[in-house]
């Protein structure tokens, strides 16, 4: 795919190849953007209100993104449909949106799977201009015994007919599921800087204090919790410790540095002149 490598070796060129300043052409592939040491990554699943009314505005704040994984069939999405697609949509904020099936139903065979998770990726394509085909990040929503009937491979047929790239799993990093306090998720970022890697945490619903409709939304993060998650992660992002980014762009990053390549044609005083190559699909 020409248009999504050409992209990558731009970000590749822009943000990941460090040149020292002492030692004109002294030039190596960073191994995340910016020189960051890890990776961390903040996804939100099902299209829950709090994430436009409390979520995103707390990243806004610190300048950072997150990834959303949408159910536009599902009664909270058509309620708020303003808010994930009009003028002042999420991912015109700079989030973005990660496919997590149209219903949050389940699949009753592959027809239906197709529809469910082809339709959302199509949705999303729909509301949000750029290239196609593209990667959209994917999430198998969780649902009760007996609703979700494909098998692994006919799963693994879809994401690959969508362009659909699926995330790390939910397991051990859910908030409020697994993890209850700001303490035990900055361990898990911890954890990515030590090993010089990538960590996550996958959040539902966020407490809404000033908003009060009568409930929360699914397995709510205490909203001082949240706070204190994410002023952690942007003293860890200010130390030039993590790069905090979406999913698709977290993977298409470890996938073109695997085979990025870097050479020095030209290093003097007046200048570096640098050609780097990728043989990323």
């Amino acid at each position: 795919m020409p248009r999504l490598l050409h992209s990558v070796l731009f970000l590749l060129l822009c943000a990941a190849t460090c040149v020292s300043a002492n030692n004109p052409g002294d030039t190596r592939i960073a191994k995340w953007q910016g020189d960051k040491k890890a990776v961390f990554l903040l996804m939100f699943d099902d299209s829950w209100p709090s994430h436009f009314q409390v979520a995103v505005p707390e990243l806004l704040k610190r300048q950072m993104t997150g990834t959303f994984y949408i159910n536009p069939a599902k009664g909270e999405y058509k309620a708020f449909k303003q808010q994930w697609e009009g003028e002042k949509a999420l991912w015109k904020q700079g989030m973005v949106y990660g496919n997590h099936t149209m219903s949050h139903q389940g699949v009753k065979d592959m027809e239906d799977a197709d529809r469910e998770i082809g339709g959302c990726t199509e949705y999303i394509k729909t509301i949000i201009p750029g290239n196609n085909p593209r990667l959209i990040s994917w999430a198998q929503p969780g649902v009760g015994k007996g609703k979700w009937n494909i098998t692994g491979e006919q799963l693994s047929t879809l994401l690959a007919k969508y362009q659909l790239v699926d995330r790390p799993t939910f397991r051990d990093h859910g908030a409020v599921y697994h993890m209850q306090t700001a303490e035990q998720m900055l361990a898990l970022a911890d954890k990515a800087i030590t090993k010089g890697e990538m960590e996550y945490v996958i959040i539902h619903g966020l407490e809404r204090r000033e908003i009060k409709w009568g409930y929360q939304d699914f397995w709510p993060l205490n909203l001082d919790v949240y706070r204190e998650l994410l002023d952690g992660l942007a003293e860890r992002q200010s130390n030039g410790d993590l790069w905090i980014t979406d999913h698709i762009s977290y993977h298409q990053y470890l996938t073109e540095r695997a085979s990025a390549k870097v050479n020095v044609i030209k290093a003097d005083d007046h200048g570096i002149e640098l050609q780097l190559s990728c043989d990323a699909d």
